[in-house]
């Protein structure tokens, strides 16, 4: 359970709907203009951090709309592994469009030590999950279809030229009904020279029993001649046939990037007190996206670089876009401990960058000696 101490900053900004009028709210959770991803992040922290994870909501309306903000930590079949629908979500209330709701407002729910083992649990092990973010209205909504924004994190995004790159989704209806859903795909502008092909026809309607699995696949392929950055986001939905309500949602984002992600600002400060160093880094990727949620650590050796050992670094501001400030703790150290290593960043593509951090030595103090025997 994500339980009413989990954080979430949600952020959503709408590309593929377009800001109309309507007669009636309209909350909508969107998309990053950079990536065309759903807007989502989950920032990592260490156990004594938070969670937070950010979205965007707006309303798109021509009336104040409020909705309840349900968040779930799904498995690759959209099996629920952590939810805060027991805890009452909070109500998330906008003005309409033409007084600030069509920019979006950033919503906060404090997170717990439980999901912060499970995200973890999750990374260190690469095992694909998705972040469900939707918005259950209170009242009338005039389009229910962008209510619902999934990220899938722990899949390979690289793409290469001349290549055709297949991703497998599965479905289970975990309910204890019969349940029909009608089967439809959405996806960011298309590159020219690429397609993007699914195992099914939009629109075609399937028929689960319960427990019943539905396996499909999408299909990316692109040309031999690809441009650094070119990318497309592609989403499988499943809705109901009936409210058009999203059932079940699989994401994808394909992208062709070979640049890894630039470090700066490495500073790193020793508390002679405790024997505690302190390390801060400035990391952007200027192609795609920084891995979220682990994709900054620090890999740091005290025996001369016999052995290491890797820490991650919590996020501390920033949206993994663009330029993101990360920060770790390493040791307590004795007097005289000397540290060598490197700052390592990775973005979605696999691309990896190390940061030397030279020598950093922790000096003796008559405070720090009276605590080592």
């Amino acid at each position: 359970m994500l339980g009413k101490h989990l954080m979430v900053c949600c952020v959503a900004a709408l590309v593929s709907i377009p800001a109309i009028a309507s007669a009636s709210p309209d909350l909508a959770i969107g998309f990053d203009k950079k990536t065309d991803r759903p807007n989502a992040f989950i920032a990592w922290r260490n156990s004594q951090r938070i969670l937070e994870v950010e979205v965007e909501v707006k309303n798109l309306g021509t009336r104040q709309g409020s909705a309840r903000l349900l968040l779930e930590i799904l498995d690759e079949s959209g099996a629920v592994l952590a939810s805060n629908a027991a805890d009452e979500p909070q109500i998330v209330k906008l003005p309409p469009a033409a007084k600030g709701g069509a920019d979006g407002r950033i919503v906060q729910v404090k997170g717990n030590l439980a999901l912060n083992l499970l995200i973890d649990k999750l990374d260190r092990a690469n095992v694909p999950y998705l972040l469900r973010s939707a918005l259950v209205p209170v009242g009338v909504d005039r389009d229910v279809r962008n209510n619902v924004a999934v990220k899938t994190f722990n899949l390979n995004s690289r793409v290469r030229p001349g290549a055709s790159h297949f991703r497998e989704f599965t479905y289970r209806n975990n309910s204890s009904k019969r349940i029909e859903v009608a089967w439809d795909l959405a996806h960011s502008p298309i590159p020219a020279g690429w397609s993007v092909q699914a195992s099914f026809r939009p629109g075609m309607t399937s028929v689960l029993a319960p427990g019943q699995v539905h396996n499909g696949y999408i299909l990316v392929a692109t040309p031999a001649s690809v441009s650094e950055g070119e990318h497309v986001d592609v989403r499988v939905i499943a809705r109901d046939p009936a409210s058009r309500e999203s059932l079940y949602e699989h994401e994808w984002y394909a992208v062709y990037d070979q640049t890894g992600p630039r470090i700066s600002e490495v500073k790193s400060t020793v508390d002679t007190t405790t024997g505690l160093v302190s390390l801060t880094a400035l990391v952007d990727d200027g192609t795609s996206m920084l891995k979220e949620a682990s994709g900054v650590r620090v890999e740091y050796s005290t025996d001369d670089g016999r052995t290491f050992s890797s820490r991650i670094a919590a996020y501390r501001s920033g949206n993994f876009v663009g330029p993101t400030l990360f920060d770790t703790q390493l040791g307590p150290f004795a007097p005289g401990t000397k540290l060598v290593g490197v700052v390592v960043a990775s973005d979605i593509a696999g691309n990896r960058t190390e940061y030397p951090l030279g020598e950093i030595v922790v000096p003796a103090s008559p405070k720090l000696s009276a605590k080592v025997p």
